[in-house]
């Protein structure tokens, strides 16, 4: 460190500077709260699923069953959107920095358009294929297969609209607006999807948790959307000044 010509250091570098991690803590909180969201609404849908479950002609095990194997199953595809996301920081952070805005719209709207192919295959495959992919991890009774073929299709249903969310929330964070990423992290688990799947079960039972994952998806994704565009359109007009 000491003979790193690019950048002196001193002793005040090495201390903490408060104001900058502050910041620091901001910009990461988006990701630190969705980590909470999904364990707090995973709690929730568990035992959702096994209370109304034990009323249903399903039992409490086959849905607390599929369940868990459907959400694995959702999270390989939902890695490679935020593999996505996470790869669009460096580049947008970069650019809008330096005042590219037009490279940081094209990233984004890359992004996104790579990450709605992704989701596209991967709702394909859930309504198509559901009773193949939940046949992977074991055989079980037909009503196991006929739950898990409805989670499927009606909780994952907007399946096709997931990667709006996590894209915009990442794009919000990466231009240091962490309030609107924050906010962008927290609608589908916490904002929309913990009260409907505490709300819809009392009116529709067990298929009320599954009402409520496609409602909540749909949400989501129309509000990031919004928001995204209109960033996009701020930043355009900011463009038309420079000329």
């Amino acid at each position: 460190l000491r003979k790193f010509k690019t950048l002196p250091l001193s002793k005040n570098d090495l201390l903490p500077n408060w104001e900058r991690s502050r910041l620091i803590s901001a910009l990461g909180a988006a990701s630190c709260f969705n980590q909470f969201a999904i364990m707090v609404v995973q709690i929730t849908l568990n035992n959702t699923l096994t209370h109304y479950g034990a009323d249903s002609i399903y039992g409490s095990e086959i849905p607390l069953a599929c369940s868990g194997i459907i959400t694995k199953v959702n999270m390989i595809y939902f890695s490679i959107i935020i593999g996505l996301s996470q790869g669009l920081q460096p580049i947008v952070s970069f650019n809008y920095g330096a005042k590219k805005y037009g490279r940081v719209i094209e990233a984004y709207r890359l992004t996104l358009l790579i990450g709605t192919v992704v989701s596209i295959i991967a709702f394909a495959c859930f309504q198509l294929f559901p009773r193949q992919i939940i046949g992977f991890f074991g055989e079980g009774s037909e009503a196991y297969y006929q739950f898990a073929e409805e989670y499927f299709r009606i909780y994952l249903f907007f399946t096709f609209l997931d990667c709006i969310q996590p894209i915009s929330s990442n794009f919000f964070t990466s231009i240091g607006k962490a309030t609107k990423g924050i906010i962008l992290s927290l609608t589908r688990q916490i904002i929309f999807l913990l009260p409907l799947i505490v709300i819809l079960p009392l009116f529709y039972g067990i298929n009320g948790v599954m009402y409520a994952g496609m409602t909540a998806d749909f949400a989501a994704a129309v509000l990031a959307a919004y928001l995204g565009w209109r960033e996009v359109q701020l930043m355009r007009s900011w463009m038309k000044t420079d000329k």
